[in-house]
């Protein structure tokens, strides 16, 4: 016989960025270090002042594009030899991407419990399910939209509704994992349960809605 949670929920919908994977800062200061003069702060700035220019792309033909004119841009203002250029030109973000390792046993579980899994995420770029491809998780996510993609970004109602309607399913029926607080209570307003994911929190605490990492799951499904 099915238990209350399984037969409560229909779907997990989980971000992306802090609660399925990791970004190393770390690696990525190291490798452009020595191509740029700009720390990677400085270099996010660049960016993001870049995708208010042009618009951030909605799709991943329109992301080449985005990234060959912002690089393009970017060594012809500093000047950077044309070798630089190429190099930067190559450059695949997702490379410093990681799922954290309680990431890929969370989809498991949901997928154990017959669930259906999505991925909701702010991320302003088209590419978000070749990223899931890239750190290992793309097998066992069922959707995924990214904010460019579908035109609006969490908290406003209608980005749960879209990843509701790909999956199929009912707001009321979602289990949902954020670690951003406005995103979570964005997901209880349109009637999910949510929980902001701290991986800083010493513990759950499930009455507080607030859980240290993934493994919680298990916890919420049993």
């Amino acid at each position: 016989m099915a238990n209350d949670a399984t037969m409560k929920y229909t779907a997990v919908i989980f971000d992306r960025d802090g609660v399925l994977t990791d970004f190393d800062l770390g690696g990525a200061a190291a490798y452009f270090e020595s191509l740029l003069p700009l720390s990677i702060p400085e270099l996010a700035g660049r960016w993001q002042q870049w995708g208010a220019q042009v618009g951030f792309p909605r799709s991943t033909a329109e992301e080449a594009a985005f990234w060959q004119g912002f690089w393009q841009g970017l060594a012809e203002e500093m000047g950077l030899p044309p070798a630089v250029q190429m190099q930067l030109q190559q450059v695949e973000y997702t490379r410093f991407m990681h799922p954290f390792p309680d990431a890929r046993a969370a989809l498991l579980t949901a997928r154990h419990h017959g669930l259906q899994t999505g991925v909701l995420s702010n991320f302003t770029l088209a590419s978000l399910a070749d990223s899931l491809t890239a750190v290992g998780l793309a097998d066992l996510i069922d959707e995924a939209c990214a904010a460019t993609v579908i035109g609006v970004s969490k908290p406003h109602p209608e980005a749960y509704f879209t990843i509701c309607r790909a999956l199929g399913v009912s707001p009321a029926h979602c289990l949902f994992f954020d670690d951003e607080p406005v995103c979570v209570q964005g997901a209880r307003q349109v009637g999910m349960a949510a929980y902001l994911v701290d991986r800083q929190h010493p513990d759950h605490n499930l009455a507080a809605g607030i859980v240290r990492d993934l493994t919680a799951v298990p916890l919420l499904l049993a």
